[in-house]
């Protein structure tokens, strides 16, 4: 494990410390989610990948014709850091989560009876079109726990994917997409920072970029009299912004007062009551792939 782990380790720790003082009500998770990050943390140091290899020019026209740099399903795939994933899992899942385990349980069985096609195996759960992982997956009626604990375990190649793609070719700033720049996907949040800069992160793989203040991501609305937003009386810095335009929300939370940076994969779960604030009220959750690069309609 290199030194890189061990801070972000720390990080973990210290934001579920204080998570669990601000937030209790996510106490049933706590244990769970940090198990669940230090996990991925541990095993992004130790990933062999080989993102494609992309020349400045291409990067470039792609960017400035608004496309992002892969398609999600183009993300390679490190197999063996993937089982390992789904093998810790086993101690990572409380024992009273009998939806997960169940869910986990049946991931299991389907890796060992594929396990000469572990590539194709893992490669189905990039897609989002097709359901292709149905195929490789033993039928339940809970595809969705599989899905998570799938994807899960491919979310540090993915990520690390992203951040040697993004060593080589950083984001220019003129990308202001309601879209990541790597791979087309919406954000999970967004945030603000320093003198009010508004970013997102991208909820497939990690990414960071800039936005307008004033911006839809789902349909890139920027008119302010169709954007509003919702807040919680006793959370000033996080809100439900909203587009009437298409009736999308997303989570935005302010950073700029925060004595420590967000760990920001903490931060989607322990925001989950801002999703029941907004759908509550009529408006819907976006999907992960954006529309404008993927069509409409998938999960």
């Amino acid at each position: 494990m290199n030194s890189g782990s061990y801070v972000e380790e720390d990080q973990i720790e210290r934001a579920i410390a204080l998570s669990r003082v601000e937030r209790p009500a996510y106490s049933h998770l706590y244990g769970f989610l940090e198990a669940l990050f230090t996990s991925r943390a541990a095993i992004r140091d130790r990933l062999s990948i080989k993102p494609p290899i992309m020349e400045n020019g291409t990067v470039a026209t792609r960017w400035e014709n608004g496309f992002p740099l892969l398609n999600r399903w183009d993300f390679p795939i490190d197999t063996a850091a993937a089982g390992l994933i789904v093998e810790r899992s086993e101690t990572d899942i409380p024992p009273d989560n009998r939806q997960l385990r169940y869910a986990l349980e049946v991931l299991q069985n389907s890796l060992r009876a594929h396990a000469e096609s572990a590539a194709e195996f893992w490669q189905s759960f990039l897609h989002h079109e097709m359901e292709p992982w149905e195929e490789w997956i033993e039928p339940t009626q809970d595809t969705a726990s599989v899905l998570f604990l799938a994807r899960n375990a491919l979310r540090p190649s993915i990520e690390r994917t992203a951040s040697l793609l993004l060593e080589k070719h950083p984001i220019p700033g003129t990308w202001l997409k309601g879209y990541c720049p790597v791979c087309g996907s919406l954000p999970s949040i967004l945030y603000l920072e320093g003198a009010g800069a508004r970013k997102a992160l991208c909820s497939w793989c990690g990414t960071t970029w800039d936005l307008h203040r004033l911006q839809c991501p789902y349909c890139e609305n920027r008119h302010h009299e169709s954007l509003g937003y919702l807040a919680l009386e006793d959370e000033s810095r996080n809100r439900v912004v909203y587009c009437d335009s298409c009736k999308h929300y997303f989570k935005q939370i302010d950073t700029r007062e925060l004595a420590y940076p967000p760990y920001w994969p903490l931060e989607e779960w322990t925001t989950l009551h801002l999703d029941l604030l907004a759908q509550k009220a009529g408006w819907l959750q976006p999907p992960s792939p954006s529309p404008a690069i993927y069509g409409t309609g998938h999960p």
